[in-house]
């Protein structure tokens, strides 16, 4: 057994936890489902209502990772004293890995740390696996591996938990049954023990007329119940591979020992010359569902898919395809049942009845006050009397194609969940179907339904946990299974009204992986939700960060490439309370949309663009120095991401050190390639002490670009220039680096659709300038913009085969005269050049522009020559 403690893997928002008041004392989920009446509801929830259950203020507050896939349902204990004294709200976790987690369901400082133990209980089976559940192939329901699958049980009274960890050690495979201390994770002196059983019965798999558990042949999928001082452990196979059968095996919590009174086989005498092949089976499944017990200590399960021949009277041990009633006082004996009319139909088309489990509805008012309800694959809701099953003890009906139990309901799915109760209502969840709500009145269910759901869970539906304050409050709590899963809340009331799900907030109240059967956990304000190698914990979020009142300027792009219709600016100002109006530009098209951060600094909005299927996007304020909204948006066919930053600076009380005058060059691709430009943007940018930057420029074709912006606190300017009527565009992050050798640089995409009859470049280009700059001081008669009085000037690319070099001398005013007939100038207040020089090839001069760079000490521009653009080069010779 090893002990360890997880490395620390989240932070931000698990920081903020310690603003929100911890809730401890309260309610405790010591079993599958909250009690042994399997009837889902915690009527101790004060903290979670449905005002507040909402996008805005309830989200994942963090995430737990564990070792393996999480399918048995997260227990929770209140108030549980630990080592040293120290009391904690703790929850407790079981995975495939054979790993059992104790974390602290309240952590001051985060998921990092929030374990308090975890205990490996030996090595898990990995799968799909050929020595079991070969009938289909190998058993692939569960995977990668095979450890802890039903929920375990606490005892709170000896502070003991108790679980069915299936290991391979060797060319064995060994269930074996643990007691660890819920303090420390430390196994009980008379733990764990090996599971071992043996009962009279000739069935399937016997020999000599006894029938010995098999552990290789049994799977451990229900969850375990504790009762009267025995902890009882269900079994059924792995993937209907013969020979199985459907087992409970009763342990004393005292001391794990087994007995024999204690033991329950489904088909104990199913022969192949009886039955066939498939003879015994019956395994007890439900969903990974714990056998109900009633006040009487009497047990309530359904059994699946097996050999049947308890007919009326004759004394039959099959019960495959049944509800059955175990007493327990004289032994586990068969105490009633009920099979369904068309068992034979249904076991021939693997129409398992035990696919679903039982609940038990508390005292009913009226004559019939003990009733429970179950469902299977077959899609039928039956309501039973649990002191009669059946009318007259017709259990089976021969006579007709009806069923002599109270109820029937078809719904539209088969059922693979538990039903829960609330406050006079069942609520079950069937696969492929929405929600159904039946209100019990008189010993019936109301039908049509009292309500129905909005939404259509996926195979295999979902089994709902029920939070209350009393008779108040109610909040319906469902798992839909799915990469990832969903959490779902609907109003108890009318399920028809979801309240939220984990899917409105986009990335920040994202689920893992979803796993077959997942049920979420409610206690003390907070939701527990298991999944692969991970359980996450949602609740009221921290109301402490709504984004900083003001302006945010960025960029948004597509992860793989910059692409006109995927990528653009975006602007936003925030007022009071976190309500937003935003801007974004993308090709020549403005849009416009409005919305409301929540407490955690999230928001979401649907937006429709022209041209392509609306636009998701959500994002979220990050608090730090720069300030920054960031996010994700996209649809169907691209998804890409938002980046914006405050606009810090005010010119009183917080001037801009950047503020002042800078140029710029935008360098060409120089490849020689001459369906791209080769020549130098430039352009000038100034900055005034509020952060406003305003910026001028020629790219290398001759496209004149200006932006307005604001640049962040750590000197980040987001440009971007729609560009040829909305079929171009330059778009890049450009650092005000105040380096050795520049103040700014930057990277930019610079991209041009093919466009026909145009002269410059009609077949498009997509090329990737780097930016260079620096800080530039308007020149005077005592210091000039040059600081050498010889220079040279370079014209290469366009159409010339070979650069042309012209001498150049600076004199008084910075006048230039050059070789060649060269004709030159230079502005002293903003460092741009321009002149013309003779072409080498003939016709009318190159006529060229460009700008200086002073802590770089040269200038760059570029030429057009027949169209064709070329590089620039000014310096000191």
């Amino acid at each position: 057994m090893q002990k360890s403690i997880l490395p620390s893997l989240l932070r931000l928002v698990l920081a903020l936890l310690s603003t929100v008041p911890l809730a401890y004392g309260g309610a405790n989920v010591l079993t599958y489902h909250n009690d042994n009446g399997r009837t889902g509801d915690n009527l101790s929830e004060t903290i979670l209502t449905p005002a507040n259950v909402n996008v805005s203020n309830f989200g994942k507050l963090f995430a737990y990772p564990v070792d393996g896939d999480v399918y048995a349902q997260p227990l929770y204990v209140s108030d549980l004293s630990l080592v040293g004294g120290d009391v904690r709200n703790v929850v407790f976790v079981a995975t495939e890995h054979n790993s059992v987690f104790a974390f602290d369901s309240d952590p001051t400082n985060g998921a990092a740390g929030g374990l308090l133990w975890q205990v490996n209980l030996g090595p898990s089976t990995a799968t799909p696996n050929q020595d079991f559940g070969n009938r289909y192939g190998g058993f692939t329901e569960i995977m990668p591996e095979l450890g802890i699958t039903g929920t375990p049980v606490i005892d709170l009274a000896n502070r003991t938990l108790y679980v069915d960890a299936f290991t391979h050690e060797g060319s064995n495979y060994i269930h074996r049954i643990h007691a660890l201390n819920i303090s420390t994770g430390a196994e009980r002196n008379y733990s764990p023990v090996v599971v071992s059983a043996t009962m009279a019965g000739f069935g399937a798999g016997s020999s000599n007329g006894a029938m010995a558990f098999n552990p290789e042949q049994q799977l451990q999928r229900g969850a375990l119940t504790l009762a009267d001082g025995v902890v009882y452990v269900p079994y059924s196979g792995y993937g209907d591979t013969d020979p199985y059968h459907g087992w409970i095996l009763g342990f004393s919590a005292a001391n794990l020992q087994l007995s024999p009174d204690h033991i329950f086989n489904s088909t104990p005498n199913s022969t192949v010359d009886d039955f066939g092949t498939n003879a015994g089976e019956g395994g007890i499944w439900m969903g990974g569902g714990g056998v109900a017990v009633d006040a009487g200590g009497d047990f309530y399960l359904t059994i699946g898919n097996g050999s049947f021949n308890a007919f009326n009277g004759q004394g039959g041990t099959e019960f495959g395809d049944s509800f059955v009633k175990l007493s327990t006082t004289r032994g586990l004996s068969v105490a009633d049942y009920f099979t369904p009319y068309n068992q034979a139909y249904m076991a021939s088309n693997d129409l398992d009845l035990g696919s679903g489990a039982v609940l038990l509805l508390p005292n009913q008012p009226g004559p019939v006050p003990h009733l429970m309800v179950g469902a299977g694959k077959p899609g039928i809701l039956y309501l039973i009397d649990r002191d009669m099953f059946t009318t007259n003890g017709n259990h089976y009906n021969t006579a007709g194609e009806w069923d002599a139990v109270r109820q029937t309901i078809a719904l539209n799915g088969g059922n693979f969940s538990t039903p829960a109760y609330f406050n006079g209502t069942v609520y079950v969840t069937p696969a492929n179907d929405t929600t159904a709500a039946f209100n019990i009145s008189n010993g019936m269910l109301s039908l049509p339904a009292s309500s129905i759901g909005s939404r259509t869970y996926p195979f295999p539906g979902a089994t709902a946990s029920i939070s209350a304050n009393g008779k108040n409050d109610g909040i319906v709590w469902m798992v839909e299974r799915g990469t990832p899963a969903t959490l779902v809340a609907d109003d108890a009331n009318d399920v028809a009204t979801e309240l939220y799900n984990s899917e409105q907030a986009g990335s920040r109240d994202q689920l893992a992986d979803g796993t077959k059967f997942a049920v979420p956990t409610i206690a003390n304000g907070k939701v527990y939700v298991g999944g692969r190698s991970n359980l996450s914990v949602f609740g009221i979020l921290p109301p402490t960060n709504l984004p900083a009142v003001g302006n945010y300027t960025g960029l948004f792009y597509g992860s793989n490439a910059v692409q006109i219709q995927q990528s653009g600016f975006i602007s936003v100002t925030v007022s009071a309370q976190g309500r937003y109006y935003a801007r974004l530009q993308m090709a020549s098209s403005p849009y416009s949309f409005t919305g409301q951060f929540d407490g955690a600094g999230v928001a979401s909005n649907s937006l429709k663009v022209y041209g392509q299927s609306p636009l998701q996007i959500q994002w979220q304020f990050m608090p730090g120095d720069p300030p920054t909204l960031s996010g994700t948006l996209g649809n169907s066919s691209w998804r890409g991401g938002i980046t914006a930053y405050e606009s810090v600076f005010n010119a009183r009380t917080n001037p801009a050190p950047y503020a002042g005058q800078y140029t710029l060059v935008l360098h060409g691709s120089g490849d020689g390639n001459p369906l791209e430009p080769q020549g130098n943007g430039y352009g000038t940018v100034n900055i005034d002490t509020g952060g406003l930057l305003v910026f001028h420029g020629t790219l290398a074709d001759g496209t004149a670009v200006n932006q307005t912006t604001t640049i962040s606190a750590d000197g980040q300017w987001p440009l971007y220039v729609s560009l040829y009527g909305g079929r171009g565009q330059l778009l890049g992050w450009v650092d005000f680096t105040n380096a050795a050798q520049s103040d700014l640089s930057g990277n930019l995409n610079w991209f041009k659709e093919p466009i026909a009859n145009v002269r410059s470049y009609p077949s498009g280009f997509d090329i990737t300038p780097a930016l260079e700059g620096s800080r530039f001081t308007p020149g005077t008669i005592l210091a000039p913009v040059l600081d050498f009085t010889s220079g040279i000037l370079v014209l290469s690319g366009g159409n010339l085969s070979t650069g042309v070099t012209n001498y150049i001398s600076v004199g008084a005013y910075e006048r230039l005269t050059g070789t060649n007939r060269l004709v030159m100038s230079i502005t002293p207040s903003t460092g741009l050049f321009r002149g013309n020089a003779p072409n080498p090839l003939g016709g009318l001069p190159l006529i060229f522009d460009g700008v200086f760079l002073s802590k770089e000490n040269y200038g760059a521009g570029y030429f057009l020559d027949s169209y064709l653009s070329g590089e620039v080069y000014f310096g000191p010779f």
